[in-house]
């Protein structure tokens, strides 16, 4: 089975929909002859940013909250890397949301790790609802995720992008299909420009076979072959595989090869290391 000389996307017990503590992936990654691993967990979403419903329907409350951010993650990881830091390089970061108006917020984070990753698991639309980047995307509203995304990157916060192309989860086109269509080449070209301007690493998500298996689909879900086959053109684009780990087993797995074949068939340059 495969594995990387790195991983920049990694979770533990904390989100709620993960296994293993810290420890447990780092050593994992150990075994497996990893050079380098960030640790990256879910960001503390306060229940003040949305209302109740938004909250809920996007699974806001399974992860950590700011007080287990403080005392229960930030101890670990660092525990854990002053264990270790002679076997492998340790980055700490976190996976987040960002919403615009609370800037400062995820500036606050920032100030405590290595970097962040942005995940668009949800956007606002043109009237300020929270939208799910998984089940409320079509061609209308395509350009708003998109947006949402280069909001992000534009901020100077993130050091990568993760999977950029999650709008293909369950998108809908003028005629309800799930079809890669000309709405979604727009909005693929403005994410993958961003990530240039903004000096932005785009992520090929491991973790996107395992939700595809899950929902029983047939094909991938994400990563998608179309909005790959864009981004392979744009040859300034950094490009990272990340396994988007939720068990510390999925640092050595068949999943991996595949996405690395995957890469290769679509000729994108992809980074074995990140610089910091």
């Amino acid at each position: 089975m495969g594995s990387l000389k790195s991983n920049y996307h990694t979770h533990n017990r904390l989100c709620n929909h993960a296994v293993g503590n810290a420890f447990d992936y780092v050593e994992k990654a150990i075994e497996y002859k990893y050079e380098e691993i960030g640790l990256t967990d879910h960001d503390p979403i306060p229940e003040s940013f949305m209302t109740e419903e938004e909250y809920l329907a996007n699974l806001c409350q399974r992860n950590m909250k700011e007080e287990e951010f403080y005392n229960i993650y930030l101890p670990e990881v660092k525990a854990c890397r002053d264990k270790y830091k002679d076997k492998i390089s340790i980055k700490i970061g976190l996976e987040c949301e960002y919403l615009d108006e609370h800037k400062s917020y995820y500036e606050k984070l920032r100030r405590e790790l290595d970097y962040l990753n942005l995940g668009v698991h949800f956007f606002k639309d043109k009237e300020g609802h929270i939208k799910s980047s998984y089940h409320d995307i079509s061609y209308k509203n395509i350009d708003e995720y998109a947006d949402a995304c280069v909001l992000g990157m534009k901020t100077g916060l993130f050091k990568i992008l993760v999977h950029p192309d999650l709008f293909m989860f369950d998108y809908k086109d003028i005629n309800g299909k799930r079809i890669f269509d000309e709405a979604c080449q727009k909005a693929s070209k403005k994410i993958i420009e961003a990530a240039i301007k903004y000096d932005i690493v785009l992520e090929v998500n491991v973790n996107g076979l395992a939700n595809s298996r899950k929902y029983n689909s047939e094909s991938w879900l994400y990563p998608d072959a179309c909005f790959w086959d864009i981004a392979s053109t744009y040859k300034d684009l950094k490009i990272v595989i990340g396994i988007d780990a939720h068990n510390p087993l999925s640092l050595n797995s068949t999943d991996i090869d595949q996405v690395k074949e995957f890469c290769a068939k679509h000729n994108l340059n992809v980074l074995e290391r990140l610089s910091f």
